[in-house]
């Protein structure tokens, strides 16, 4: 008995490319709008409240402080809750404060270089269309999803995705999810973003 499976099969070609298509859609809408708002912006300044999830922990771990940025390169990760905690990338300098000692690091170490690729990456939109990461753009309602799933090997090893959600007014980031290679994962809301406040440099030093 012949089985003829033409129909299915162009059907499902059918609604990949609709998806793909779509997606494409919400990717161009998305970047235009970004660039467009991001050009706009000399700074940030945005509550945290940060939730690490992790397989050996029953309960998950909650933290919560400010976060600043200031083009081109300035950034303060400030931790308030429930230790004081700070890093600040200053171009060739970073700075880390671990609740006693104010100490600078290398800046070419692979742990800060990724974390100052990811950052400057995420707040410029240059990680949205880099190579080095499989992405998909989804919309719902007033809001874009936006899912990076790293393509290079020794990233993997580290990182299962990434996923961000934005509002789509003002293309504000709102949500930050890093799910890590073996399951454990950390999730960053953002909130009471103010833009355009910054005009010193004095707290990235």
């Amino acid at each position: 008995m012949k089985i003829y499976r033409t129909p299915f099969l162009i059907s499902t070609l059918l609604a990949i490319s609709i998806v793909t298509s779509a997606q494409q859609s919400i990717k161009e809408d998305f970047l235009q709008r970004f660039y467009a708002s991001n050009d706009t912006i000399t700074s940030i300044q945005s509550d945290f409240v940060q939730i690490r999830t992790l397989s050996i922990m029953e309960e998950p771990l909650v933290s919560s402080g400010q976060f600043t940025y200031k083009k081109p390169e300035l950034m303060k990760w400030d931790q308030q809750f429930p230790t004081p905690y700070y890093f600040i990338l200053n171009g060739a300098n970073v700075i880390r404060f671990d609740g006693e000692k104010r100490k600078k690091i290398a800046a070419n170490s692979p742990q800060v270089s990724y974390f100052k690729d990811f950052i400057l990456g995420t707040v410029s939109g240059s990680m949205f269309e880099s190579e080095q990461f499989l992405s998909t753009f989804t919309k719902k309602g007033d809001k874009i999803k936006i899912v990076l799933v790293p393509q290079q090997k020794t990233m993997l090893k580290r990182i299962g995705k990434i996923e961000l959600v934005f509002g789509y007014g003002k293309m504000v980031l709102l949500e930050l999810t890093l799910v890590e290679a073996e399951g454990d994962k950390m999730a960053v809301h953002f909130s009471n973003q103010k833009f355009n406040t910054i005009t010193s440099n004095a707290i990235f030093n």
